[in-house]
């Protein structure tokens, strides 16, 4: 499946969102996929992927303006796209499991696009960067790193499947009406 092209962009403040974005990247490009992985900054074009998959950091219940801003530019040319987003930020063990709603205007794009799925996943305090937010998380007792990688794998590996099996699909019928339409008009 090397012709199936997969884009896998982010926005990382502190580099985490970048270290599960190079995960699902790796994964991806393991189920035999073509990968790019980059952030969203550096993103020009979507047209040549297949598949999208765009992760943001989560600070106060939203995503970084940069993630949402490529969203509203790329809107049309992702509406024909498998098009996945992920999530992460949340802190403490049970955090992943308890913050799964994309917030409100990211759900919105999300909606509009038809987007394949979502997922979010931990985030990592080291208690020495950010602000006072990330300060007060960190006296609160919040410090680690609450990834699971072996969930991003997973999930990485749920994208590869469905984004495979869809563009396969959509070949295979292609394939089979441009069949029909040479069988009833012969040259």
């Amino acid at each position: 499946m090397e012709d199936l092209r997969v884009l896998v962009t982010y926005s990382s403040l502190h580099g985490s969102t970048a270290e599960i974005a190079r995960a699902v990247a790796l994964t991806l490009y393991r189920t035999g996929l073509d990968v790019d992985v980059l952030p969203v900054s550096d993103v020009k074009d979507v047209s040549g992927y297949d598949s999208v998959v765009l992760g943001s950091a989560v600070y106060g219940g939203s995503w970084r303006s940069d993630a949402v801003a490529f969203l509203g530019r790329f809107s049309s040319a992702l509406a024909g796209k498998q098009v996945w987003l992920f999530q992460s930020g949340p802190l403490g063990h049970s955090a992943q499991r308890t913050v799964k709603q994309l917030p409100f205007d990211v759900a919105l794009m999300a909606e509009r696009m038809q987007a394949r799925g979502n997922e979010t996943f931990g985030g990592r305090l080291d208690g020495t960067a950010g602000g006072p937010v990330a300060r007060f998380l960190a006296r609160a007792g919040f410090v680690g790193d609450y990834r699971d990688f072996g969930k991003v794998r997973l999930w990485a590996e749920e994208v590869a499947r469905a984004s495979a099996m869809s563009v396969v699909t959509a070949r295979t019928a292609g394939s089979a009406t441009s069949a029909k339409e040479a069988a009833s008009h012969p040259s």
